[in-house]
């Protein structure tokens, strides 16, 4: 077996201590003691062959089931309101129709409150498992949504709203757990591309509710829309039991005085299971330690955000990544889309699913590309390839937009459809796969699930926001309003390069000392 060295960054002087201490009969020849910097690790190169890791990898599995839900069930509305059977909903119940969309977003806003408090209290894993039994019994509910004639009933409309609701309760508290057990959970060698290739799976889910969808189009009965519903409950019902085999977060035993526990899982899947690993020693003494110091200084409550100026630099931090992966164009830039394929020939249904099915199929493939890449160029490197591609895509797209509005020229029809895939791909390279990564990673123990819940609060609050504030935009300024994004998109490059700093080869208890001297 070909062990691994792990770069050593930053470390404290404690940790150091407690590394030295471990270690002070061979330390003229360990690698930690080097020239070279770097820390010894028996866990295999590739990850395959090592069976910690490859036992760890594929329990991670189960956290991977949740971004393929959320993108299958955040998808799934859309799809639905299409369908002409879809509980007699009618086109023109815009208020009804906005509100059933919408609910799924006030739903997971309403969670936002618990899902912190939940993960850092009972678990990252207990979290995970109350959001699949919600989300189980949301999707039954909806299945039973069944006679139209209902909808004549206010209690009925509240009811189904409820249900809408209570899906997004259960995927608030799923997604503001799952990133944060795997980033707590994998190997420091591995978390950058396990972290960004999770945020990259919601495209899969994505495109499964689009065919699936497209496929049931055909039945000609209420069942047209019952089957993609039923089918919501295969990933809740899958995860659910599979769960209960990931281990818990290390930080998090530790935080509970579950030391034991925490170092032997650290032991077992970092190390296979040598107990004088040197990564695993000073990893987990920088957990121990920075836990030690969280529950010194201050205890974990929202306000702790505003003490200290490192807190408050992470709060910008995690509130402009926000910003910046939901409003920099992403939905606004799809509405000419389907007009321009009309414009270049691309008229029948099917062609138009198609096409949409591989763009989605394209947004996968960068961001997984954009995932691999983030360890070898870094954070900030991404980021701002990322900004400055969507700021030219979002260019060329506008003053396409303006010569196709004035006449429906097969030209810009074909430039509009060339910015569409220019700008995702500079939002997939980046933005899709850094920001849960870098959301977590840049905060302490004590705030990670905060920031998680918080990340996903706003990401809501601005989808919600943008379906209701685009197309009257849009109605109202036509092609000009794209020229407000042209300027977000500049404040966005402009902030990324002076105020987002670079983590790359750091531990997630490293990385705190870039914020706090």
């Amino acid at each position: 077996m070909t062990s691994a060295t792990f770069t050593e960054s930053r470390t404290a002087p404690g940790v150091r201590d407690a590394f030295n201490e471990c270690h002070d009969d061979k330390t003229s020849e360990s690698p930690r003691a080097s020239a070279t910097g770097r820390l010894f690790n028996s866990s295999d190169v590739w990850w395959w062959q090592d069976a910690g890791l490859r036992s760890l990898n594929l329990r991670l599995l189960a956290v991977f089931i949740s971004p393929l839900m959320i993108g299958y069930d955040g998808t799934l509305i859309g799809s639905l309101l299409t369908m002409p059977h879809y509980l007699g909903v009618s086109p023109k119940d815009g208020s009804l129709i906005g509100l059933m969309g919408a609910g799924y977003s006030f739903g997971a806003m309403i969670a936002f409150p618990l899902s912190s408090w939940i993960a850092d209290t009972c678990g990252r894993r207990i979290m995970i498992m109350l959001g699949d039994v919600i989300m189980i019994a949301a999707v039954i509910g909806q299945i039973f949504c069944f006679d139209a004639r209902l909808y004549v009933l206010t209690r009925f409309i509240i009811r189904l709203h409820l249900i809408r609701k209570q899906l997004g309760i259960g995927s608030m508290f799923v997604i503001a757990s799952c990133p944060v057990l795997l980033t707590e959970l994998a190997h420091p060698r591995q978390r950058s591309f396990l972290v960004g290739g999770y945020a990259s799976l919601f495209f899969v889910g994505s495109v499964i509710a689009a065919w699936v969808s497209f496929g049931s189009l055909h039945i000609r009965d209420q069942w047209s829309w019952r089957i993609p519903t039923l089918l919501q409950l295969f990933p809740p019902v899958i995860q659910l039991p599979f769960i209960l085999v990931v281990p818990e977060s290390p930080r998090w035993l530790v935080s509970h005085n579950r030391h034991n526990e925490a170092k032997d899982i650290l032991i077992k899947y970092h190390a296979n299971s040598q107990p004088d690993d040197e990564l695993v020693t000073v990893q987990y003494a920088e957990i121990c330690q920075a836990i030690e110091l969280d529950h010194q200084s201050q205890s974990a409550t929202w306000m702790s955000w505003l003490r200290g100026p490192g807190n408050r630099r992470r709060l910008l931090l995690v509130v402009f990544c926000t910003i910046f992966g939901s409003w920099s164009g992403n939905g606004i830039i799809t509405f000419y889309f389907s007009l321009a394929l009309k414009q270049v020939g691309i008229t029948e249904p099917a062609q138009q699913t198609g096409i949409n099915g591989g763009l989605q199929i394209f947004n996968l493939l960068i961001a997984l590309l954009g995932a691999s890449l983030v360890d070898r160029l870094g954070r900030r490197v991404l980021f701002l390839t990322s900004g400055v591609v969507m700021l030219l895509a979002m260019v060329g797209f506008t003053v396409a937009t303006e010569q196709f509005t004035q006449e429906a020229r097969s030209a810009s029809g074909k430039a509009l459809v060339a910015m569409v895939f220019l700008f995702q791909f500079g939002s997939d390279i980046g933005f899709t796969p850094l920001t849960p990564l870098y959301t977590a990673e840049i905060c302490p123990y004590h705030l990670r699930a905060k920031a998680m819940a918080l990340h996903y609060l706003l990401m809501y609050a601005f989808g919600a926001a943008g379906q209701y504030a685009n197309p009257v935009a849009l109605q109202t300024m036509g092609w000009r309003y794209y020229l407000v994004y042209v300027g977000i998109l500049v404040f966005e490059v402009v902030f990324t390069y002076f105020l987002f700093p670079e983590t790359k080869g750091h531990t997630i208890e490293e990385i705190s000392y870039i914020f706090d001297e």
